[in-house]
């Protein structure tokens, strides 16, 4: 008896793009493109363990795990562009497979972990970071900063997603107050700390503007380089930040 595949929803598309960070985990090759200004992707829901496995198939994978008994169960799925699903397909390896699971259990075991440190750790590591800037701040020149905050509704246009958009205004109601104290401890120990750090977004976010026309593109590049700046922290910490520069005016002015 057959089972029958069943159509993923646009949430769970969602989820499997965010775990392999819309890149193939296979050929790294990037699985969404814009078309017409909108988001389209190029990947595919695999399923790692065959959802009608032949004869074969049953035979080469009895003695291997599996991340679920339900095949249509979201943890046997994961994102493939679709030439690499084709391969990965026609025909089955266990290596192939074994690679799978082993880059599946990953993406679960990190998706966990981030969760967590999101719930518990966001304000230390927004704290760290504001530091960590503050000790690298001598490479940018300090230039006039807008301190008038304006309503985000009143920056955004429509290269920045309704979803992006929600996520700034929730980062901004959540932890903006939160920020600015941080900044004003931080300018009692390092004098001028808020104006060294807030001239470097500024300038970074001026750099990008002059080549870059989207806002969601520059709120991403933005979080990247943040990330980058501050050895590698975490992206979602990072973003809150920006989002913070953005209802100061540092960003999207």
């Amino acid at each position: 008896m057959q089972t029958n595949r069943r159509k993923l929803s646009q949430n769970e598309n969602a989820i499997l793009l965010s775990e392999v960070e819309s890149i193939c985990p296979l050929c790294t090759k990037p699985l969404m493109y814009e078309k017409k200004g909108r988001k389209e992707k190029l990947f595919e829901g695999a399923h790692i363990y065959p959802l009608n496995p032949t004869a074969e198939e049953e035979q080469l994978l009895k003695n291997e795990e599996r991340l679920h008994e339900d095949v249509n169960h979201l943890d046997n799925f994961i994102a493939l562009c679709r030439d690499c699903h084709k391969k990965f397909d026609n025909p089955r390896t266990v290596e192939e497979y074994r690679k799978l699971i082993d880059k599946k259990k990953f993406l679960l075991s990190r998706t966990k972990t981030r969760a967590k440190y999101y719930d518990y750790q966001i304000e230390i590591e927004i704290k760290q970071i504001l530091m960590a800037l503050v000790d690298g701040s001598d490479e940018f020149s300090e230039i006039l900063l807008s301190m008038d905050a304006l309503k985000l509704d009143d920056k955004a246009n429509e290269t920045l997603t309704g979803l992006t958009k929600r996520r700034i205004r929730n980062e901004i109601t959540d932890y903006y107050l939160y920020i600015q104290e941080q900044f004003r401890q931080l300018d009692k120990q390092y004098p001028k700390s808020f104006d060294t750090i807030a001239s470097q977004v500024k300038t970074f976010y001026l750099k990008l503007s002059r080549t870059e026309t989207s806002q969601e593109v520059i709120y991403e590049l933005l979080s990247e380089w943040l990330s980058k700046k501050t050895e590698n922290s975490s992206l979602n910490a990072c973003g809150i930040i920006i989002s913070f520069f953005i209802q100061n005016c540092e960003v999207f002015s």
